[in-house]
């Protein structure tokens, strides 16, 4: 039987939670169980073409280092750390938004997902650190203390949970690699030869963030019981959704 998204009550295969599933039950789970139980899907968004473009380069960036041994880079040796690109046959799944790296939690009868950016090993004690690449543009520094922070660290934990239970050694402290497109330099210049071709500079931010994986668990069994229930939950406070189709349905 073909694995489902839509969570039906009378299958009794796993159900795929990815770890975006477990974010929108974070966010909102009227929203939630509006595209995973009832399978309404939301309207969709713009992609972010220009961020996908980058993460490709990165990657490219840092398979090239783990092609020659991956022992030296300069982001390593600019925040001096001991470490080097970590090598497994199942990279490029855990890479993968269509496979990623799995875990089955059989508790609930739910196969948890999510797809990672890199992984570097620690050399003095092999633990692994899970690293994130994001992408933005704007005056300041950039950091996961406002804005998108809260769920990028979320983000980061599920994927340490996910690792844990595959059976890796991870270190609590996961990267977020984060680059920042400038705005104050040349688009065309000598030394993209001009005509069609230009370039966008970035400066680059790494940012350490001690992961607490603690709730993933409960929020697993919570998603599942959401799920069996044929009852709609309440909707977030904070929900854009949920507050434009409220405030819709007034004006109409």
């Amino acid at each position: 039987m073909a694995k489902h998204t839509v969570f039906d009550p009378e299958r009794d295969d796993p159900f795929i939670l990815s770890r975006t599933a477990i974010d929108e039950f974070l966010s909102c789970q009227k929203c939630f169980y509006f595209k995973r139980r009832l399978g309404l899907k939301p309207p969709r968004l713009i992609p972010l073409t220009l961020a996908i473009a980058t993460d490709a380069i990165l990657k490219n960036e840092f398979d090239e280092v783990r092609q020659k041994g991956g022992q030296s880079h300069y982001v390593w040796e600019t925040h001096d750390l001991n470490v080097h690109t970590f090598s497994h046959p199942d990279m490029e799944d855990w890479r993968n938004n269509f496979r990623g790296i799995r875990y089955l939690h059989e508790p609930t009868n739910q196969e948890i997902t999510g797809a990672i950016d890199d992984v570097w090993e620690r050399l003095d004690t092999g633990q692994l650190h899970i690293v994130d690449y994001k992408s933005t543009s704007k005056k300041d520094d950039p950091d996961i203390e406002s804005g998108w922070g809260f769920g990028y660290k979320r983000q980061m934990e599920v994927y340490q949970w996910l690792f844990r239970k595959n059976g890796f050694d991870i270190h609590e402290t996961g990267y977020f690699l984060y680059i920042n497109g400038r705005k104050d330099t040349a688009f065309y210049d000598e030394e993209t030869g001009g005509g069609t071709v230009g370039r966008m500079l970035f400066r680059t931010t790494l940012i350490p963030y001690d992961g607490d994986t603690g709730w993933v668990d409960d929020i697993i069994y919570q998603c599942k019981d959401t799920l069996r229930s044929n009852e709609i939950p309440e909707g977030s406070e904070g929900c854009d959704s949920c507050r434009y189709f409220r405030e819709r349905s007034e004006i109409e």
